[in-house]
Order: structure tokens, then C-alpha cells, then sequence
């Protein structure tokens, strides 16, 4: 038996067959997300389908905001025959203004969508001045 083709196949055949993928490095995409200003802050929402929250990471570092997930391997059980591969994680770095608190930021993830509130830093924030 030639152990170049798999039974019944001619080299060229085996060429466009369907076989199992050699280990490949680690995928990271970047989710979609948009942000919306709000009076006294501003809002982030993420895609990140496929993550669960204990695979999620959120960092603040000065005026950097990186977001970082691990997709599940569980969420696909069969093997892939056509099409796309899922990537296997998220990685969204964004850079925050200077009237944004990073370190007040707070975050959610429900159903895929992480939601990130993130405040105005108190001397951003609008006074009301009294007229004597």
C-alpha cells in the first residue's frame, strides 16, 4: 500500500480532500464593539461571542484599555469541513481621553456583550456655578 494516499485516492484527489488540521497557533480577532458618550461618562459595549466570564480579562493601565478573551473549545464539537474557523480568542486595546476615569471603570458581560461604563474624572465633570 502506498502510503502517500489514503485507500482508493489518486494524489491528485488527496489534495482538495477534507483532513484534520495540523496544531496551529493561537487565532486572536478583534470583536466588534462600539462606544457611546454619555453626560457623565461613557459607554463600551464588546462582542465577544463564545466567551464565558472567568475567560475574560479587562485592564486598565494610565489612558490604556485592553480587553482580552478566550474562546471555549467546546463550543464547536465536530470538526470543521467548510468555511471559517471561529477564532479562539478577542483582543481589543483602546486607548481612553484624559477625561475618562479608567479606574473607576465598571463591566458586565451578558449573553456574549461585555458592557463597560467608565465615568468622568471628577474634574471633568460639569459644576454648577453659583452667581452671588
Amino acid at each position: 500500500m502506498n502510503n502517500e494516499t489514503n485507500c482508493c485516492e489518486s494524489p491528485a484527489t488527496e489534495n482538495t480532500a477534507i483532513t484534520t488540521r495540523e496544531e496551529r497557533p493561537t487565532r486572536l480577532a478583534e470583536p466588534a464593539w462600539n462606544a457611546t458618550r454619555r453626560e457623565d461618562g461613557a459607554d463600551i459595549e464588546v462582542a465577544l461571542p463564545g466567551v464565558r466570564k472567568e475567560d475574560l480579562n479587562v485592564e486598565v493601565s494610565g489612558s490604556r484599555l485592553v480587553v482580552e478573551a478566550k474562546r471555549g473549545s467546546a463550543n464547536s464539537p465536530g470538526r470543521l469541513i467548510h468555511g471559517e474557523p471561529a477564532p479562539d480568542g478577542y483582543r481589543l486595546e483602546l486607548r481612553l481621553g484624559n477625561s475618562l476615569d479608567g479606574s473607576a471603570l465598571s463591566a458586565r458581560l451578558e449573553s456574549g456583550l461585555l458592557r463597560l461604563a467608565i465615568p468622568l474624572v471628577e474634574a471633568a465633570k460639569p459644576k454648577r456655578i453659583e452667581i452671588v
